[in-house]
């Protein structure tokens, strides 16, 4: 064992440490949001101090329920990491923010005019959202998903393009969260 290598473990420890306090410090919101495909329970993270933030989300699939091609909602999660593209600031303390960012969804759902199956693709979100100086966060965005849906038929296993994904996605989508 060299000189270095007995201060390797704990110097990793306290980086691991320090990392974990510096992320727990940082802003997080928690919410829901509306939109015409389903409901979402959603968590936004603050990764640096820009404003920039990962947000992470559960979503009930009620779409093809709303059209009445359904009876069970479907089911999915999704991942995007949000850029600021631009931020307005009040003398009040409210902000508005514009932002966007890419991600990752999977899930199991129904699709239009198929039948139920695996969902997974990527997803951009757009969006602005109002920060009032009360932690109270309001949001509106579109996230549009360009992935597969998966599916068996009768003998087989077939793939096509998560058609609801597309065209949900570009509904607008209402969130309200709080911040802490």
């Amino acid at each position: 064992m060299t000189g270095n290598d007995r201060y390797r473990l704990p110097v990793t420890l306290l980086a691991a440490v320090l990392w974990m306090g510096a992320a727990y410090a940082q802003p997080k919101s928690v919410g829901v949001d509306w939109c015409y495909s389903g409901i979402a329970l959603a968590y936004e993270h603050t990764v640096d101090g820009r404003g920039n933030f990962v947000e992470i989300c559960l979503k009930a699939e009620t779409g093809e329920m709303f059209n009445g091609r359904e009876e069970r909602p479907g089911a999915s999660v999704s991942f995007t990491w949000n850029m600021i593209l631009k931020e307005w600031t009040s003398h009040d303390g409210e902000t508005v923010r514009l932002f966007a960012g890419p991600g990752i969804a999977a899930g199991f759902g129904r699709d239009y005019r198929t039948q139920t199956g695996a969902l997974f693709g990527l997803k951009g979100k757009v969006g602005v959202e109002c920060l009032f100086a009360r932690g109270v966060t309001v949001s509106a965005s579109i996230a549009p998903v360009f992935g597969q849906h998966i599916v068996r038929l009768d003998e087989s296993i077939g793939t096509r393009l998560y058609r609801n994904g597309l065209i949900y996605g570009l509904v607008p989508e209402i969130g309200i969260k709080y911040s802490f």
